[in-house]
């Protein structure tokens, strides 16, 4: 029988980033325990969307802190998907993992900039916060999903490349389904306004991971 290798994921570094994620969980159901409530339930009903988002804060200490557990559990989502593609493991684990983290979130920040730029030009700030806010609400109840699988992964079972394909291919799904669930909701305000729509799908919701995509398959093939 073939000895199949088996890297050994560091435990120490991560556990103290379970413990910081966790503790910002923490803070944000307990200084906000009504929002959390709301937020908790996003996936079963639209409450929380049609009660932050009349006037939605995108800065609002809430998101922020969502938005802190989004990048570590991104974060050690792509780290242990490094991982099982990688042919050895890294010396320094926990600098890959900063670096990962970093580059997320300056990627993040840089996109929402640059949305909020564009909105500004053509003067549809309303529509765009509200785009905004519904985006990063969805996507941090993903990261916050993401965080138990990851923590499985981590200290239960190893995953293979085709349980990490079927995650990805689920993450991408249901970005799509956010995004054509907005549409639908103002396909009006779309219908009218077509080519400005379209500027922003081309610019930036498939030209960001375009690039990413060329980059990082640029960076493997040498």
């Amino acid at each position: 029988m073939e000895a199949i290798e088996r890297h050994a994921v560091s435990q120490d570094w991560i556990t103290l980033v379970l413990v910081l994620v966790f503790g910002l969980l923490v803070i944000a159901k307990y200084t906000f325990s009504q929002r959390f409530a709301h937020f908790s339930m996003l996936f079963a009903t639209d409450k929380y969307l049609l009660l932050k988002g009349k006037d939605p804060n995108l800065f609002h200490p809430f998101n922020l802190l969502l938005f802190a557990v989004n990048v570590f559990s991104a974060g050690l989502f792509i780290f242990i998907f490094y991982l099982t593609f990688t042919e050895t493991y890294p010396d320094r684990p926990m600098v890959i993992f900063l670096r990962i983290i970093t580059a997320y979130t300056t990627f993040v920040l840089l996109k929402f900039s640059l949305e909020k730029i564009l909105a500004d030009v053509i003067s549809v700030n309303n529509k765009m916060d509200y785009y905004l806010f519904y985006k990063l609400s969805y996507r941090n109840f993903m990261a916050l999903i993401l965080l138990p699988v990851s923590v499985f992964f981590v200290y239960t079972w190893e995953p293979t490349r085709l349980v990490l394909y079927i995650l990805l291919g689920l993450i991408l799904l249901i970005n799509l389904v956010t995004l054509l669930s907005v549409i639908i909701k103002n396909r009006q305000y779309i219908s009218s306004n077509w080519f400005y729509f379209i500027l922003y799908l081309c610019a930036l919701e498939i030209g960001p991971y375009y690039i990413l995509y060329k980059l990082v398959t640029k960076f493997q093939g040498e």
